[in-house]
């Protein structure tokens, strides 16, 4: 880590007005922090991943190369993703978000994204997922010493990690979340990506189309949802990713994935990459001030996938 490098007076400045514009947070420049910035990653395996893919090859989440695309003497990028976890499970983790709030400080950004293992709803302690939507309904599951966990909704953990984090005077974006390798065609059955049996004479690669979001889609529309409510901005990354996978194609797509949700590196790289693209097409984009060379040559993405859901003005 390089927390020792302090960010240059006009930089903090620059990135104060930024991230108050965008809506990622109001704070005074007093308590602008002396180090630089902290990205956090928070979300699954999508975001954080290790080990080999179906080919032999090393598969890896995007939360590991982005940080190739920021400078790192102007902010670090702290991958804190956990493979397999819901909203919920990394909510309630000790190794995961109790962790790691404390470890947030004034003037950090947080990515967050959850929902590709949050289908539910949960029916044990041991059930991974959370309850579908963003509303205030609760179930209560019963723990083996006793005690009663109550669990919420998708929409209520986003929302609680994004409350804490803004109250120690960090930045939130959410991110929906990442397209899984999925495909549909009218005319053909595909496994993931693969064609089940030999594809047909009236086959049209260009009707192939990839999933747009888990729920079809409905975690997507949530995370949306909870934008303008909670004066966040929002990334859709669901279909930023999934117009650039159409573009070039199912089999050029397949080739980035190990299976249906786990990319190998060059997949994690151009993920990362397309994530940055989003970032910067955000309106007064803090983000655009620590860039690495190679984030600075990452073309700005269409002003479509982004929300900025700024604040009212006081």
């Amino acid at each position: 880590m390089h927390s020792s490098r302090l960010v240059p007076a006009t930089l903090s400045t620059t990135l104060l007005a930024s991230a108050c514009l965008l809506g990622f947070g109001r704070l005074s420049a007093v308590e602008t922090p002396a180090g630089i910035p902290t990205i956090w990653v928070l979300g699954d395996s999508t975001a954080h991943n290790t080990g080999q893919g179906r080919n032999g090859q090393p598969v890896e989440g995007w939360g590991t190369p982005l940080a190739d695309y920021f400078d790192p003497i102007k902010a670090v990028v702290e991958n804190v993703g956990h493979a397999g976890t819901s909203s919920r499970t990394y909510y309630n983790n000790p190794q995961d978000w109790p962790r790691v709030l404390p470890l947030i400080k004034s003037g950090d950004y947080l990515l967050l994204v959850f929902g590709i293992n949050d289908g539910g709803p949960p029916t044990s302690v041991r059930s991974r997922g959370s309850i579908p939507g963003i509303g205030d309904e609760t179930v209560n599951l019963p723990r083996p010493d006793g005690t009663v966990e109550v669990a919420h909704t998708y929409g209520w953990y986003m929302t609680a990690m994004t409350t804490d984090a803004r109250a120690k005077g960090a930045h939130v974006c959410l991110l929906t979340v990442t397209t899984r390798n999925m495909w549909t065609n009218p005319k053909v059955k595909f496994r993931d990506a693969t064609p089940i049996g030999p594809l047909p004479p009236d086959y049209d690669p260009k009707e192939d189309r990839i999933e747009r979001g888990t729920a079809d889609g409905k975690y997507t529309e949530w995370t949306k949802e909870l934008g303008p409510k909670l004066h966040v901005p929002v990334l859709d990354l669901t279909n930023l990713c999934a117009d650039k996978y159409e573009k070039m194609g199912r089999e050029a797509a397949n080739a980035f994935y190990s299976d249906h949700n786990h990319t190998y590196k060059p997949g994690a790289d151009l993920v990362a990459g397309t994530i940055v693209s989003g970032l910067k097409a955000f309106p007064h984009s803090p983000f655009l001030a620590l860039l690495s060379a190679k984030g600075e040559a990452v073309p700005t993405a269409d002003a479509k996938y982004v929300s900025a859901n700024s604040p009212p003005a006081p």
